[in-house]
C-alpha cells in the first residue's frame, strides 16, 4: 500500500507517465508504426494492473467490528469529505480506457467499448470482492464499480475517436510534398 502522504506525487507521475504515454500513442500511429504502438500501450497496461493491485489490495485493515460488509447502494456512504475518493476511482480506471484502443486496433469502436464497460465492471467487482472478503482490505462499495467502470469507458470511448481519426488520415511526408513542388 502507498502511504497517503505518496498518494499525490504518485498520482502526479502516474499522470505524466501517461501523458508522455499517449502522446507517443498518437505520435506512432501517426507514424503507422502499429507494432510499436500496440507493445507500448501493453507494457503501459501491464504496469496498469500491477499499479492497480498495489493499490486496491494493499493491506488496509479491516472494519474493527469484524462484520463482512458490502454497501450496495451508490453513493450511500459518499460525504462531502470523500470527493477525492469519487474522484480517485473514477480516474483509477481510465488508463486501461485510454490503451485499450490501441491494445485492441483491429477490432470496431463499439466493439472496444463493449470489452471497456463489461471488462471494467468485472474487474473492479473482483477487486471490490477481494477487498470484502479477504484480509486484503476492507469493505466493498457498490459506488466504486459504478466509478471504475464510467472511468474507463469513457476514456475509452475517447481514445477510440481519437484512434480513429488519426488512423484514418492519410499519411502526411515533408519529404513527398517537396517532391511534388519540383
Amino acid at each position: 500500500m502507498i502511504p497517503s502522504s505518496l498518494v499525490v506525487p504518485a498520482a502526479v507521475v502516474a499522470l505524466a507517465f501517461l501523458a508522455w504515454v499517449l502522446l507517443r500513442l498518437v505520435r506512432l500511429t501517426q507514424q503507422r508504426d502499429v507494432v510499436r504502438a500496440t507493445r507500448l500501450a501493453t507494457v503501459c497496461g501491464v504496469l496498469w494492473v500491477l499499479g492497480l493491485l498495489l493499490v486496491t489490495l494493499g493491506g488496509r485493515p479491516r472494519d474493527a467490528t469484524g462484520y463482512v460488509l458490502f454497501n450496495w447502494v451508490p453513493f450511500a456512504t459518499q460525504t462531502a469529505a470523500s470527493t477525492s475518493e469519487i474522484v480517485v476511482n473514477f480516474l483509477l480506471f481510465m488508463p486501461a480506457g485510454l490503451l485499450l484502443p490501441w491494445i485492441a486496433r483491429h477490432a470496431s469502436r463499439q466493439r472496444i467499448t463493449v470489452v471497456a464497460l463489461v471488462g471494467a465492471a468485472l474487474i473492479s467487482s473482483v477487486i471490490e470482492v477481494l477487498q470484502t472478503f479477504t484480509p486484503l482490505g476492507t469493505a466493498g462499495d457498490f459506488t466504486d464499480i459504478l466509478l471504475n467502470t464510467a472511468g474507463c469507458t469513457i476514456a475509452t470511448v475517447l481514445a477510440s475517436n481519437v484512434y480513429w481519426l488519426i488512423s484514418e488520415q492519410p499519411v502526411r511526408s515533408s519529404v513527398g510534398a517537396r517532391q511534388r513542388l519540383q
